[in-house]
């Protein structure tokens, strides 16, 4: 039985403050006399797990009971004859001293074992170099593991299907990160310092998942601030952005194109957890890149993610591609994409990033909030030309075109612009335009008779026709300029 501490017993309730481990010494002077009281005291000691009872011969107790010594032997509980002329306070004295020295040693045992342990850290290793320490120490085969039970690195062999002797978890900011497993060789069991050296890999693996952390999120700051920049406006200085993206691993001189995807029903997930939306935005990232590859640029946004593509053959192949990952790695929500138009100098990268926004909002006017699509700049038609002029020049052709349709829509809550809209799209077919407004075709009759009365009939005046045409297509185009 190890012994704990020592400690001297002079009356018998000395026994309900005793925790185990204790070596009890006394003279039993308060039950001299009183064999069967003695022998009593063998159970209550040996139920409360002391390591043993010395008991001191002398003038107060000429010998020991021998009903005491055969309980004692009958629960395999030592008690030491102590000399009479043997001073407890040696006794004492020389127990603790040895206890604490042996303790003292384990503590340096201990320590020696974490600095050699530490070190491998210390010395700039990883995961590898910490479990190829941990193997050396411990003489066993050990893992670190990640919570799905995936191995990150591991030495000694650990057998494939046998459960671990010892594991220890990895904590990393309160939730678990992974776990430490030893599996000691068959035959053997897991001793203290095992446990200990396992325990304190544990701690220097949580000091590396917390320093990969950290530096992760700090490329990704450095990542999306250099891009934010690319997109924003022209670069200040070319060579300090070139150079700043070689560092990332980035082409710069390479034809690219801005492009957008958003992610229906994301931005609200922006005031979730900060886990949360991290593990989505790297869910995305990871979608697109299986398209687009490792190295494409590309950060997450509030809504989705932005992306600067190089078109390949064909830049709406890849955008497609692109929003089916998207899509796929979001089965519950609408992927929309937008890309703007391919440019050769990164410092124009602003402007394909302004129109891939352009488009996208043009496409959730055209296509409605919440829909999927995929959007090219080059491929917008007549609202490339539009988009080139200033919002005031718009809104005059708009006015002078449909002015009075808008105001009669908003004065008796009506939808004579949507319906001419709709109308036009089907190329004046009034049967399909009807099918789609969900309304009679007489329905739609009466409203092309009022749309005629208060805009002049411009179906008879074909510069007038088209001048409404434009007008209409700026409505949209105004409409999405104002989300």
């Amino acid at each position: 039985r190890a012994i704990r501490v020592a400690n001297i017993m002079e009356v018998p309730d000395i026994i309900r403050w005793m925790r185990g481990g204790e070596f009890l010494l006394t003279t039993a002077y308060a039950v001299r006399d009183d064999d069967r009281a003695l022998t009593a005291l063998v159970p209550d000691l040996a139920g409360r797990g002391l390591a043993a009872l010395g008991v001191k011969v002398g003038p107060y107790l000429p010998r020991l009971p021998a009903p005491m010594l055969r309980c004692a032997d009958e629960l395999g509980f030592p008690i030491v004859e102590l000399p009479g002329e043997v001073m407890l306070n040696d006794i004492l004295s020389e127990v603790i001293g040895t206890v604490l020295n042996r303790q003292a040693l384990n503590l340096e045992r201990s320590q020696a074992v974490r600095d050699r342990l530490s070190q491998a850290v210390l010395r700039g290793g990883g995961y590898l170099e910490l479990v190829a320490a941990l193997a050396r120490e411990t003489a066993a085969a050990v893992a670190v593991r990640t919570v799905d039970g995936e191995v990150l690195a591991a030495a000694g062999a650990p057998p494939e299907g046998a459960a671990p002797s010892l594991t220890r978890p990895i904590a990393v900011g309160g939730r678990a990160g992974g776990e430490v497993a030893l599996w000691v060789p068959a035959g053997r069991a897991v001793d203290d310092e095992q446990v200990l050296a396992v325990e304190h890999v544990a701690s220097l693996a949580a000091m590396l998942a917390v320093q990969e952390r950290v530096l992760a999120e700090r490329e990704r700051r450095y990542r999306t601030l250099l891009l934010t920049e690319l997109v924003s406006q022209p670069p200040r200085d070319r060579s300090e952005s070139a150079r700043r993206a070689a560092a990332l691993g980035w082409d710069l001189e390479r034809p690219r194109a801005a492009v957008v995807v958003e992610v229906g029903g994301a931005a609200g997930a922006a005031g979730g957890a900060a886990g949360d939306v991290r593990v989505r935005e790297e869910r995305l990232l990871s979608a697109a890149r299986s398209v687009l590859g490792a190295q494409t640029p590309a950060w997450g946004t509030p809504g989705g993610l932005t992306l600067l593509v190089e078109p390949g053959r064909a830049l709406a192949a890849t955008c497609r591609a692109v929003r089916r990952a998207v899509a796929a790695a979001c089965p519950s929500h609408p992927v929309a994409l937008a890309a703007g138009a391919v440019r050769a100098d990164f410092a124009e990268l602003h402007l394909s990033h302004s129109e891939a926004l352009a488009t996208l909002a043009l496409g959730r006017e055209l296509e409605g909030q919440g829909g999927s699509f995929v959007r090219l700049h080059e491929e917008s038609g007549v609202y490339r030309l539009l988009d080139q002029l200033p919002t005031a020049e718009l809104r005059a052709l708009v006015d002078g075109a449909l002015g009075p349709l808008i105001g009669y829509d908003a004065e008796h809550d009506g939808s004579l612009v949507h319906s001419l809209s709709v109308y036009l799209r089907h190329d004046r077919n009034g049967v399909e335009t009807a099918d789609e407004l969900h309304i009679h075709y007489n329905t739609l009759r009466y409203r092309l008779k009022q749309i005629e009365r208060l805009t002049g009939a411009p179906d008879k005046d074909p510069m007038r026709r088209l001048q409404t045409e434009l007008a209409v297509h700026a409505h949209r185009l105004l409409n999405a300029r104002a989300r």
